[in-house]
């Protein structure tokens, strides 16, 4: 790698990251807002009209910006010719779920949902705009203008949905939202690139790259209908409103999820594939990675499940509160749904690609089924399928990685249960005697205090190697940060004495 190429890829990852996080901040702020101004009916609404976006944006992309990403080289008429198409496709996603709305609303009884697909369709036709130019930008690992162009996107279509809201539109206001970020993005990325397309169409330009591409689309399917899944089903089988208290307890336990597991993949991951040959260090940082995970996960998910009637009160209010329960239970997964990530990049770290997609694909074929059967009796066996196809999927992992790898199963399990059952032993009392049921802040400043230090007290205890490598990772991040400090101190008195 060429020291220009790997500027550019630590530049890349620290504006994509910064950026990351900065739009999960500012997304959690703006949801408080809104939580406060619009009732869960409202956001579930939201919700239905977000699942047909996300199927109709899977068409659109269609796995075509990462054919064009990865190719060393493209021209001018293969651009072209993916623009013409990806606008065409918009145009006519765009004109199905207009006049399908009506439809759509029928299968789930209700009239307001007409409307507001067919006003949400006009984004599909504003992000097949916008594709190639971004394309380009990916290509030119140009992530400083995209996280800036994210964030300022989010936090000006977030000041004007809050405004709606305040004046009165309800619903339309989150509909609005995705509008107004659609030509936000669109109009700054044509601004942004100096390329246009030409008067050129070549179907034979673009057949390597859609065969490519159509592995990807059927993936893409898969995961995000199964991903999606339970918001179809609890529209049809409940109602409207359970939907928007479903997603709030499932957004709630994702500001966890959606950062925690994915970061440690994000630094793990390299570092085993750079080990992915010899399997005695391979395992030992494996193995470290799970237990690093366990470690905090299992703690956040418990303070979650302990004290879910409290969070959900004074984060959104009170017209919330019902999504406790189901936050509760869906604690009970998040316990392990970061570790089985980490476990399934094992088999992308040692090459086995094609035989974990075949896997993805059944699993989530699976999940379909038990969803679609669990529904039929009721919201609380629905919820606790989804907490039993987890564990089940926990368990299978453990096993397939044994099975391919030789990794012992004992060994996996027991990383994540030395963390579980001290978790366990504690929540299990001050759930049944303390908090039960009580919405109380002070009973959270002082119980959760009380947990954290017995908590991590008892699994440093019982592992003195992992209390140790917390310490060391922390203090070396610490003797950073001052040395950057008194540098740039240092720094600033030097101008000051210069002048």
């Amino acid at each position: 790698m060429s020291d220009n190429l790997k500027a550019k890829s630590v530049s890349a990852f620290g504006w994509a990251l910064g950026g990351q996080l900065s739009n999960q901040v500012l997304t959690f702020v703006i949801t408080l807002v809104l939580a406060r101004l619009l009732t869960p009916e409202e956001f579930g609404l939201a919700g239905l009209v977000m699942v047909v976006n996300l199927i109709g944006q899977i068409f659109i992309d269609a796995g075509l910006s990462s054919g064009l990403i990865r190719k060393k080289e493209v021209n001018q008429v293969e651009l072209s010719s993916f623009f013409y198409l990806n606008l065409a496709i918009g145009v006519l996603i765009m004109l199905l779920v207009f006049f399908l709305s009506a439809y759509i609303a029928g299968l789930f009884e209700s009239k307001a949902l007409a409307p507001l697909l067919q006003l949400s369709s006009l984004q599909f036709f504003l992000s097949s705009l916008g594709l190639i130019p971004m394309v380009l930008l990916k290509r030119e690992i140009n992530f400083r203008f995209l996280s800036q162009l994210d964030v300022g996107i989010n936090i000006s279509s977030g000041l004007i949905t809050i405004l709606l809201a305040i004046l009165g539109f309800g619903v339309y206001s989150l509909i609005f939202r995705s509008i107004v970020s659609g030509v936000f993005s669109a109009s700054l990325l044509w601004r942004k690139v100096s390329w246009r397309p030409s008067l050129a169409f070549s179907y034979a330009s673009m057949k390597p790259t859609l065969a490519y591409s159509t592995g990807i689309l059927g993936l893409s399917i898969v995961n995000t209908v199964s991903g999606n899944f339970s918001t179809v089903l609890i529209g049809k089988f409940f109602s409207i409103e359970t939907i928007g208290l479903y997603n709030r307890a499932a957004n709630t336990r994702k500001l966890v999820l959606q950062n925690f597991g994915p970061l440690f993949n994000r630094v793990f991951f390299p570092i085993l594939s750079k080990i992915q040959d010899d399997d005695a260090r391979l395992k030992a940082y494996y193995l470290k990675a799970i237990q690093m995970v366990s470690l905090f996960v299992v703690f956040l998910m418990a303070l979650f499940f302990m004290f879910s009637d409290t969070l959900i009160y004074y984060l959104y209010g009170k017209q919330w509160v019902a999504s406790a329960p189901i936050l509760k239970i869906l604690c009970l997964a998040g316990l392990v749904l970061p570790i089985s990530a980490i476990n399934l990049n094992l088999f992308m770290v040692k090459g086995k690609s094609k035989f974990l997609m075949g896997y993805e694909l059944i699993k989530n074929v699976f999940s379909l089924l038990v969803m679609f059967v669990s529904i039929h009796y009721g919201m609380d066996v629905f919820l606790y399928s989804l907490v039993g196809v987890a564990y089940l999927f926990f368990v299978m992992n453990i096993v397939l990685t044994y099975q391919k790898f030789g990794f012992s199963m004992k060994d996996q399990l027991t990383v994540f249960t030395s963390k579980l059952i001290p978790a366990f032993l504690l929540v299990l009392p001050i759930e049944l005697f303390v908090v039960k049921d009580v919405v109380s802040l002070k009973m959270v400043l002082l119980v959760a205090p009380i947990f954290t230090l017995i908590y991590f007290g008892t699994v440093f205890m019982f592992d003195k190697d992992l209390y140790r490598s917390i310490k060391n990772l922390f203090e070396g991040k610490t003797q950073l940060a001052i040395r950057k400090l008194k540098g740039l101190i240092s720094l600033k008195k030097n101008e000051s004495s210069d002048k």
